[in-house]
């Protein structure tokens, strides 16, 4: 069975991606969780904090890498990240278009499902 990809766009380039797995979603929400939000301040972050961030971030590149279909896209946006002509924000909005285009992300939940009634002894 042929793997199903979907073109995202990524630095005005036309990036070709897998569906993430199970297993990377849920590193991904881990990560997520992490990260701090809004502006870093060198001065402010513990060492700790900044290696865990930096750690973090690596795996993200890896998640990210693992979607991309083409070596040469791999090879292409690990340059564009060195010398800054894509910033993590664009990579990472990437990965939501990916999500969004398969039905991972922003998708209702729909109703919620009906479960037997629960009983209770009489004491």
């Amino acid at each position: 069975m042929p793997e199903l990809t979907v073109m995202v766009p990524l630095g005005g380039r036309e990036v070709e991606m897998r569906k993430p797995t199970d297993g990377a979603l849920v590193v991904l929400a881990r990560i997520s969780r992490t990260l701090p939000g809004g502006k870093i301040e060198n001065e402010e972050m513990s060492e700790a904090t900044r290696e865990k961030l930096i750690r973090n971030l690596g795996t993200m590149g890896q998640f990210v890498e693992s979607m991309i279909v083409k070596g040469d896209d791999v090879d292409w946006l690990d340059e564009s990240m060195i010398d800054g002509s894509i910033s993590a924000e664009e990579m990472f909005d990437a990965v939501r278009v990916c999500g969004e285009k398969f039905g991972l992300i922003g998708t209702p939940a729909g109703p919620a499902k009906k479960t037997a009634a629960v009983r209770r002894r009489a004491r």
